[in-house]
């Protein structure tokens, strides 16, 4: 290749600086000293690189996006680019590459404390970029491991916390004993006495070796009760092809109400207006509900600090009520909800046709929103009408002679329509199965989905006794809109217990059952021994709904905006529901289970999945997520749980 010929470009106090001087000095190379006070843009770029004949750069991902923005071919004439010290942009690389066919871009990673670099990957292909390059493997003389909280390695496709050994580590922060003994930390896996270094980044191992970065472990936001990763959000957004530049930050521009927001630069050739839309509608295909910005906006560049990083701070506010369409209201009920809408937003104004989740609304807010109409329209409405009909315009439409449906009822219809048997939705412990509702969005095959409630959440009914005796009301209720099978039982925790004992009376009866699908539910020989604050409980459904984590997250949030009685409805629920799974003794199912297990659960002895196997005739078909058993009752991981179970369902066969 000949001798390298690298510009030294970098502030003398900026680690990249080191690359620069060092590795062309050490190397037989030769340094370009850029003048001090000249600004690296396309323009001077190429003019360097044709002018001195420049072999290697070394530049900021900030900086290389936006010379590769304004003019990808300011890289022809060099031989390779190292660019790294934030997410480089996909889209920039293979702009680059495309026009310059005989360049290697040199993803790199590396803190500080590893002085620049510890792993790298190059790239040559622009059509076998994805999403999200990789950052790469180890460089000689360093190692790195991804592990979990106990400092275990976690296997590949699981994320981890990234940590860094070898001769490039430093020893430590100058005079800052505390904070180095916090990040520089005894290493278990080298010579008595190594350190390494806790980066806080999230990366997980590719099946072809390489680190693919996720984002922070500070960037793991909590909204609602969901626990979010930043980067993944950012990277879906970055994967669309309208969109050259993106960023993804959550807002609290209203005390308490915590939004993600999407930051977008247009590729060329995109229409800036039409661009939020058609990126929400993007990520709503690719992403959970909760996950999905709850506004784009569009800018013409991402602000930078001085280290040609991302500002974050700089990033504006959005303004939700651009995103109004404009079509007033032509009738005082359209005008009352409208209004509604608004302020439950916190918007100045909502036409008749905008959506209220493009609006920023979400589960939460649904509540409130009903809550609302109910009492100024004095009309019943479900939540279940909210996500079906998310205008002004169709909410009417579906208020227009509807008499509602109770969402306390112990049949709750989610889709009352489809060719094929209908899915029974058996309530966890809370006795709620408004859980599932969001599935008619998601779960495209053509059944009707209903949910299965408990008694006595309006308070007026006698709890069950047994276990036995709520699965034969359950299956009265069931009967009621499906006289006779085929049917398909689906229960998370301990509504899984129930579908079981459900699907082994409706067995009894000579029904038959199509499918049977268990996600995460404990049995009591599995269980460990329960401390006496509640705290040991497994399940994450026990403990009172006013508690810190004893529902699961959404129904958690959603518990606490209902009216104190139903709260303590709730709360009597879980109490008696709990008595009951402690005394069931389950029968034997003739048929398969389809048994979704989380991955990050508690472990037991047995393992659940072996476990169960004692209370089925034939197989227990395994599906593990990567998720711990309260999250497997969020709309993300029951989405994976049932596109997971459907080929086993269908074929009785391995998921693909």
């Amino acid at each position: 290749e000949g001798p390298r010929r690298i510009p030294f470009q970098a502030s003398h106090a900026f680690d990249g600086s080191t690359y620069e001087i060092w590795v062309p000095l050490l190397s037989g190379g030769e340094i370009v000293v850029v003048a001090p006070g000249v600004d690296l843009d396309a323009a001077t770029l190429r003019d360097l690189v044709e002018r001195y004949s420049l072999t290697h750069l070394h530049m900021t991902a900030g900086l290389f996006r936006a010379i590769a923005e304004v003019e990808p071919a300011a890289f022809a004439g060099a031989r390779h680019v190292l660019t790294g010290g934030d997410v480089v942009s996909a889209t920039s690389i293979r702009r680059v590459l495309e026009v310059c066919p005989d360049l290697t871009v040199i993803n790199s990673y590396g803190p500080t404390e590893i002085t620049l670099c510890a792993t790298q990957t190059a790239l040559t292909d622009p059509d076998a970029i994805g999403s999200a390059p990789p950052i790469g493997r180890p460089m000689d003389n360093t190692r790195v491991y991804v592990l979990d909280a106990s400092l275990q390695p976690v296997v590949p496709g699981v994320a981890g916390e990234l940590y860094i050994a070898g001769t490039g580590l430093a020893r430590g922060y100058l005079d800052r004993p505390g904070l180095t003994a916090e990040r520089f930390v005894a290493c278990p896996f080298g010579e008595p006495g190594e350190r390494m270094y806790r980066t806080g980044d999230l990366v997980r191992w590719q099946a072809d070796g390489n680190l693919e970065f996720i984002g922070r472990t500070d960037d793991q936001v909590k909204i609602r009760g969901f626990r979010i990763e930043l980067g993944e959000v950012e990277s879906v957004v970055a994967a669309y092809r309208g969109v050259a530049r993106a960023a993804v930050i959550v807002r609290e521009d209203t005390p308490g109400d915590k939004r993600l927001v999407a930051y977008a630069v247009p590729a060329p050739g995109q229409d800036g207006q039409e661009l939020p839309s058609a990126l929400r509608a993007f990520a709503v295909e690719r992403l959970p509900e909760y996950m999905v910005p709850a506004a784009v906006v569009v800018l013409d560049a991402l602000p930078l600090t001085v280290n040609a990083k991302l500002d974050r701070r700089a990033l504006p506010a959005p303004d939700y009520a651009a995103v109004s369409t404009g079509r007033g209201p032509s009738t005082v009920e359209e005008e009352l909800l409208c209004t509604v809408f608004a302020d439950v937003l916190g918007v100045e104004q909502v036409g008749v046709d905008d959506n209220f989740f493009e609006l920023g609304g979400h589960s939460l807010l649904a509540t409130r929103l009903v809550g609302r109409i109910r009492t100024l329209l004095g009309v019943e409405l479900g939540i279940r009408t909210l996500f079906e009909a998310p205008t002004v315009a169709g909410l009417v439409d579906a208020l227009s002679g509807q008499t509602g449906q109770d969402a306390l009822s112990e049949l709750l219809v989610i889709r009352d329509h489809g060719e094929k048997p209908p899915v029974f939705c058996i309530h966890p412990g809370t006795g709620m199965s408004w859980c599932y509702m969001p599935l008619a969005r998601y779960v495209t095959d053509p059944h009707p989905i209903y949910g299965i409630q408990a008694r006595g959440l309006d308070g007026g009914t006698a709890l069950p006794r047994t276990l036995k005796e709520m699965a034969a009301q359950y299956i009265a209720h069931m009967r009621a809109v499906r006289p006779e099978g085929p049917y398909y039982l689906l229960g998370w925790s301990f509504g899984g217990v129930v579908a079981h004992e459900m699907a082994v009376q409706l067995q009894e009866l000579g029904q038959e059952v199509a499918g049977l699908v268990l996600l995460d539910p404990h049995l009591a020989e599995c269980r460990p021994v329960r401390t006496g604050d509640g705290a040991g409980s497994p399940d994450g459904w026990a403990g009172s709904p006013d508690g810190g984590a004893a529902l699961p997250p959404d129904e958690e949030q959603l518990a606490r905006e209902l009216p104190a009685t139903l709260r303590a409805n709730v709360h009597r629920i879980i109490e008696n529901n709990q008595l009951l799974d402690e005394g069931h003794d389950p029968g034997t199912y003739e048929g398969d289970i389809v048994f979704v297990s989380s991955r990050n659960g508690r472990a037991t002895t047995p393992p659940l999945a072996e476990a169960w196997k004692k209370y089925s005739s034939a197989e227990v078909r395994e599906v593990a997520l990567d998720c711990d058993h309260q999250r497997m009752g969020q709309l993300a991981n029951l989405e994976l749980a049932w596109k997971s179970a459907a080929p086993l369902l269908a074929h009785g066969g391995p998921v693909d």
